[in-house]
């Protein structure tokens, strides 16, 4: 598992982001072949809603009315806020997610913070931080 996260973790981090589909097959190769079990024993919060699989590394902050699942992957030192929807992505470590998001199909690089309220986000690759709708769409990088 270490191995596929760093190698998406390159590739998204390099701004490599010249090929939708290989950054499609990454993400649900990693998704199909890791999240088999979950492992939701490492968070700080209320109770969140699971749809397995979910795996959280350690030190996770979950927030209220949180829904997680099918198919999340949310790395260590992580922040979920109130309201939010996750289905089908990665997050990697250190990475905020702000309140009343809903994502599916998405990747949230390494330290990147999102915290445009209001938003539905799906299938897009997000490195560095975005505070409102207009600096999601130059950030963001939409694949199919």
């Amino acid at each position: 598992m270490k191995k596929e996260l760093k190698e998406i973790e390159k590739t998204i981090s390099s701004l490599e982001l010249n090929s939708q589909t290989q950054i499609q097959e990454l993400l649900n190769i990693f998704l199909k072949t890791h999240l088999k079990r979950s492992k939701i024993d490492n968070f700080i919060g209320d109770y969140p809603t699971f749809i397995e699989p979910v795996h959280l590394e350690e030190n996770v902050k979950i927030g209220d009315d949180v829904l997680l699942g099918p198919n999340v992957f949310i790395g260590k030192n992580s922040e979920i806020k109130n309201y939010v929807e996750i289905s089908n992505s990665i997050i990697f470590d250190n990475a905020i997610i702000g309140e009343n998001i809903k994502m599916d199909n998405c990747i949230i690089g390494k330290n990147s913070s999102l915290s445009c309220k209001n938003t539905p986000i799906d299938n897009c690759v997000v490195v560095g931080n975005v505070k409102t709708k207009e600096d999601l769409y130059k950030i963001m990088y939409k694949f199919k």
